[in-house]
């Protein structure tokens, strides 16, 4: 069985991978006609990723029966690196050769440039991630979510985020002091928050930065969904796709 999808632009996919790497090094894509997903979560078991692509955000999508394939993703990033810009990205996996295929054609058509990465031996996708339901919700600016961030890393390795009726709150405390940020309901970094209770719960800004990072390429919003100490969920809207995370909680007292 074989696999072949053509995208118009080789950044885009680049990106997309590199969302992916903020989790994990290698993963396991299913592949089917409808599209590619992975859901994986890091060695450490601290954050899960789900990302799928559909067939329409292809120029072409070819798939004959339901393939996985296994890669290392930190290899393929270093692929993917060597694009350049107005380039389009056409991927071939042959199932029984264990090959990918990635080509690269520039705008003129007059260069094209193909790697072959090995796959790995096949293991058994994640294909389901955890059943949670959440009390808040909330759309933010990906930017002033990631200052939030990167001002509470001054003084503390962990973040407390808290949602109610009326804002987003980061606060962070160290031996050296506090931070805190407030993003309000009213203001621009807000596009809506969907709550009647106030919740709360404190995160590893490793595991945030990493992820925020690698979304904002992807997304100038991101999707909090979040209950007093219980995982995080952040996902970045993307075209014909879905690009969301988990994030467990460091569980302390308020």
């Amino acid at each position: 069985m074989s696999f072949r999808m053509k995208l118009p632009s080789a950044d885009y996919f680049s990106d997309l991978i590199k969302a992916v790497h903020a989790v994990v090094d290698e993963g396991t894509f299913k592949i089917t006609e409808e599209g590619i997903r992975l859901i994986a979560m890091d060695p450490a078991h601290i954050s899960l990723v789900d990302f799928e692509l559909s067939n329409s955000a292809a120029e072409e999508y070819e798939c004959s029966g339901e393939l996985q394939m296994t890669l290392s993703i930190s290899e393929m990033m270093k692929f993917l690196k060597r694009i350049k810009k107005g380039e389009t990205l056409t991927i071939i996996y042959d199932d029984q050769a264990r090959k990918l295929n990635i080509i690269l054609m520039d705008a003129t058509s007059s260069r094209e440039r193909m790697f072959t990465l090995n796959t790995l031996e096949t293991v058994e996708a994640r294909s389901t991630t955890p059943k949670l339901s959440f009390d808040a919700k909330a759309r933010l600016n990906v930017d002033a979510v990631i200052d939030a961030i990167k001002d509470s890393d001054v003084v503390s390795d962990y973040v407390k985020i808290t949602i109610n009726p009326n804002e987003v709150i980061f606060l962070a405390r160290g031996e050296l002091g506090t931070v805190q940020t407030k993003l309000t309901k009213m203001g621009a970094a807000v596009y809506e928050i969907e709550t009647d209770k106030e919740v709360w719960a404190n995160f590893s800004i490793t595991y945030l930065d990493k992820i925020m990072k690698a979304g904002s390429d992807l997304s100038e919003e991101v999707v909090m969904n979040l209950s007093t100490n219980k995982p995080i969920k952040l996902g970045f809207p993307i075209p014909s796709g879905k690009l969301e995370y988990l994030i467990a909680p460091r569980i302390e007292g308020a």
